[in-house]
């Protein structure tokens, strides 16, 4: 049986960044009474894992990299003492630019950090600032040597799609981070339209922005620089090097148990979905009060986990079995057509007995797994 996972959602930042759409906030008073409510829910939580052993802890927001070295130490050092973490567990710790120094990554590695995933997003100037990220190229290129010299396993985010950005300074910054060492990387398209303020600015300046067919194109000679580098495009948004996959996040996209601490957390646990509330003095109450906080719980029907299987498991260049797709494909002629129609053009590709995206249908995955959702 797989191992399970737990995720933590730290809410703290120093400012909001103009695409976030996280649960987040500057306000860092709470954090002092957020932290010791992370260690009572854990606890009650400890019964109910008991039998489970855990493989990976992520350490997410916000920006944990925030928070004091010694709080993470002492929220870790929880971790362990509520759940089995077995010992070679994945432990990531989101952490950004600016925050990263040679005596905070020795900190986070003493205190059982052995991950680090550095929010670079990019490295130009002009399109950090147009976002309103907090540091600049040269701050980010000297995270990520330090954190690669700290000998933790580093993986580094961009952004394809800034105000700013054209297809040669996408190119040029993706080729510096698959040089700098990191051992994996994470490519997400800008949701523009989850902020306001930019979904106004494309509106009134769209010469900023690349266009869909650029940033297809952007996309896909990204894939192939990465490959020719040595990484595997393991997943939509990530590659790695070989044995470098992100652990706790191949559980989401295979199903495999996770618990989730924190306020807005989201967790799958004995095959039922659950999600804390959004709301940071909400979270509290509930905890002082005894409770978890849940603002969602729900059992997941075997349907549903089914498509879930295929949604989920599609996302990665492994693919599904062939034999899972069937029972959706026959309760749905319309969706047995678009099936069809997926190979025949190779959006998607048989191999053995699996189906998976090939590199271009990775381009449309959207269009098809709201298909199967």
């Amino acid at each position: 049986m797989s191992h399970a996972g737990i995720y933590v959602h730290l809410p703290y930042c120093a400012s909001r960044c103009a695409y976030c759409a996280f649960v987040v906030t500057t306000d860092a008073s709470s954090r002092g009474a957020y932290l010791e409510a992370l260690d009572r829910e854990a606890e009650l939580l400890e019964e109910d894992a008991r039998d489970s052993a855990f493989d990976s802890i992520y350490l997410g927001g916000g920006t944990p990299s925030l928070a004091p070295p010694d709080a993470i130490a002492r929220l870790l050092e929880s971790l362990r003492r509520r759940f089995r973490i077995v010992a070679d567990c994945e432990t990531t710790i989101e952490a950004n630019p600016e925050d990263v120094t040679a005596a905070a990554l020795a900190a986070w590695a003493s205190a059982g950090v052995n991950r680090v995933s550095l929010g670079v997003q990019s490295l130009r100037d002009s399109e950090l600032a147009a976002v309103g990220r907090r540091h600049d190229a040269r701050r980010a290129r000297a995270a990520l040597e330090d954190a690669v010299a700290s000998g933790l396993s580093v993986s580094a985010d961009l952004i394809l799609g800034l105000p700013e950005q054209t297809a040669a300074t996408f190119a040029a910054s993706a080729s510096e981070l698959a040089a700098s060492g990191a051992a994996h990387v994470s490519v997400y398209l800008l949701e523009v339209e989850k902020s306001p303020a930019l979904e106004d600015d494309r509106a009134r300046r769209p010469e900023r922005y690349l266009g869909d067919d650029a940033q297809a194109d952007a996309w896909l000679g990204l894939s192939e620089a990465l490959g020719d580098r040595g990484f595997e495009h393991y997943e939509i948004s990530n590659w790695a090097r070989p044995g470098r996959r992100a652990r706790h996040n191949v559980k989401y996209w295979t199903r495999t148990e996770t618990l989730g601490l924190g306020v807005s957390a989201h967790e799958l646990w004995r095959e039922r979905r659950r999600a804390n509330v959004s709301r940071i003095e909400g979270y509290l109450a509930g905890i002082a009060e005894g409770r978890r906080p849940l603002a969602l719980d729900r059992p997941v029907p075997p349907d549903e986990a089914g498509r879930e299987r295929v949604f989920l498991g599609l996302r990665l260049s492994d693919g599904v079995p062939a034999g899972w797709l069937e029972p959706l494909l026959a309760a749905d002629r319309m969706l047995r057509a678009d099936y069809d129609a997926w190979i025949e053009t190779g959006v998607l590709a048989t191999r053995g007995d699996r189906v998976a995206f090939s590199e271009r249908g990775f381009l449309v995955s959207n269009e098809v797994l709201s298909r199967l959702v």
